[in-house]
């Protein structure tokens, strides 16, 4: 079984990266937008609300949103367990279909 990794963050809000953006005037005119557009989002459509990412390995992840922080801490622990308690998928081996061929048409 993998990491259980919980994270608590404002919903409605995205990190963004702006690594890509070269010129000075498009970083200066778009963390203000950003800014306001996260702020807009968390306020309006989540009701600042708070969100907990539960995450297991690679297999496993989950959103919990509450409708305020201190319910989202005192959930916390209880997610931490619900996520460890959940085991690791079986390992799928891949089925093979049959080809005429060895051709890439289909096996029909």
């Amino acid at each position: 079984m993998g990491d259980v990794n919980v994270e608590l963050r404002r919903s409605g809000f995205v990190e963004w990266c702006f690594v890509y953006a070269d010129e000075l005037w498009a970083l200066l005119l778009l963390i203000p937008v950003a800014f306001v557009g996260n702020v807009l989002t968390h306020v309006l459509v989540f009701k600042c609300g708070w969100t907990l990412h539960v995450s297991v390995g690679d297999h496993y992840y989950r959103k919990v949103r509450y409708h305020s922080k201190a319910a989202a801490e005192a959930d916390l622990e209880r997610q931490r367990e619900l996520a460890a308690a959940i085991a690791s998928p079986a390992p799928v081996e891949p089925t093979r279909l049959p080809t005429r061929g060895g051709s890439l048409r289909r096996p029909w």
